[in-house]
């Protein structure tokens, strides 16, 4: 009889035990209420940008005036002839007023007497293992020759950018830029012209 007792007593205090913890809950404490997370509000000192206009205020700004007059563009343009040899090869070719940024400024194929200097801009690539000299001349009208200028092309260079100048063609006509390897072979061409009027 004592262990059928002792079985019975243990039950209840378990039981009363189990009942206890899962019916006691402990009340919500207000800092945990105050430390809860609150989603950020995010500003900016940034200017606020206009909004886009509507489909229909864009449809409108992009009509142009059929009315007013296009303006007429210069249309002497001369194409380069570019070529290859030995792993080098002239990618561009264009005579410009200036460089900038290792890009020509004003690309043109007109120059007045005014323009300082006329720039043969040459973008080249070299896929040999060793440097390549490029020699730039240009060609007046009457066959004169100025320039004679080294560009130097480093070896496996995919994408190599650079100049030469003349600050001597003055003299009105047809003029040609030539680029020749340092064997004579012609890799590049370009005629531009020299004109008062330009």
């Amino acid at each position: 009889m004592q262990l059928k007792n002792r079985i019975t007593i243990v039950f209840s205090f378990a039981l009363s035990m189990a009942l206890a913890c899962t019916e006691a809950k402990s009340p919500a404490s207000e800092a945990v209420e105050r430390a809860k997370l609150v989603e950020p509000t995010l500003t900016s000192t940034a200017p606020v940008k206009a909004t886009e206009p509507a489909p229909e205020e864009r449809l409108e700004q992009e009509i142009p005036d059929i009315a007013a007059p296009m303006p007429v563009e210069d249309t002497r343009a001369f194409e380069p002839e570019l070529g290859a040899s030995a792993g080098l090869t002239i990618q561009r070719l264009v005579t410009a007023t200036g460089v900038d940024q290792r890009e020509p400024v004003a690309p043109s194929a007109c120059f007045g007497q005014h323009d300082a200097r006329i720039y043969a801009f040459v973008e080249a690539s070299n896929e040999s293992h060793e440097e390549e000299t490029l020699t730039v001349h240009f060609i007046g009208p009457e066959g004169q020759v100025s320039g004679g200028i080294e560009l130097r092309i480093t070896a496996a260079a995919p994408r190599w950018r650079t100049w030469a100048f003349t600050e001597h063609a003055k003299d009105p006509g047809l003029w040609r830029v030539e680029i020749r390897s340092s064997e004579g072979t012609l890799l590049g061409a370009l005629p531009f012209e020299v004109d008062p009027d330009c």
